[in-house]
């Protein structure tokens, strides 16, 4: 099976062009973080799973001590152009979300973390280094489709559809080629059952969750695909969760 790693070095350059100008789920997601985040000015901020580094720079320019890490070598070396483009300091580090040993215990106030966390398999794993690397009071704030629309995926096609095609309570990965790449995908469905206890368990306290719906106008827009103008319009499709170290 292709690694994680390996999937997004090779579709590093189409992810990117595709969220050139985003104003879709992941820019809702972006904002709705960064605004639970609050003013970050002199907070040490470390972004899992930075990307090209957009959010580690607009933290940065707000004043944030920022660490952006990434487990694709062609993600950071983009993240790392951007950086030096917009002469802003974030320390960037190539590194897998499950082992993030090393960065000091204790050294950070607050973890984002923004469509990333479904793509790592060892999530308890990442949710304990999550424990170990923040300040008690600390705070984890992360943002992901919302569980429920796993349950249209249809792994045959690889596109949502729009009947169920899933049982939510599946938990075998789902599969597919990112588009116009060879890249083969991997990500993993976990309920919010799951996510509540899971995050307890890791020493967290769930303070914050919200289920966000389509930006407005954004399922009447005659180019977009069945799925969302017959289902996303009635479901929740981002998920936000804000949760502190005891």
């Amino acid at each position: 099976m292709t690694s994680q790693r390996t999937a997004w070095n090779q579709a590093s350059d189409a992810y990117n062009s595709l969220h050139e100008n985003d104003l879709g789920l992941n820019a809702l997601a972006t904002w709705e973080v960064l605004a639970r985040l609050g003013p970050p000015a002199g907070l040490d901020v470390l972004e899992i799973g930075c990307g090209d580094a957009r959010a580690c720079v607009e933290m940065a320019r707000r004043g944030a001590r920022v660490t952006g890490v990434d487990v694709s070598d062609a993600q950071i070396a983009l993240a790392q152009q951007r950086v030096e483009a917009e002469s802003v300091p974030v320390r960037l580090l190539q590194t897998d979300a499950a082992d993030l040993s090393p960065l000091t215990d204790a050294s950070f106030d607050a973890i984002v973390s923004i469509y990333v966390f479904p793509y790592v398999e060892a999530m308890a794993a990442c949710l304990a280094e999550c424990a170990r690397l923040l300040r008690p009071g600390g705070r984890l704030i992360f943002a992901q489709d919302h569980p429920i629309r796993s349950c249209f995926w249809d792994e045959e096609m690889e596109e949502e559809s729009v009947l169920p095609a899933r049982s939510y309570f599946e938990t075998a990965p789902m599969r597919w080629r990112f588009p116009e790449t060879a890249a083969l995908m991997s990500s993993h469905h976990r309920t919010l059952d799951w996510w509540l206890f899971s995050l307890h368990e890791a020493d967290f306290i769930v303070t914050h969750l919200r289920e966000l719906p389509l930006p407005d106008g954004w399922a009447d827009d005659p180019d977009v695909d069945e799925y969302t103008r017959d289902i996303a319009r009635y479901l929740p499709q981002v998920m936000v969760i804000e949760a502190v170290k005891k």
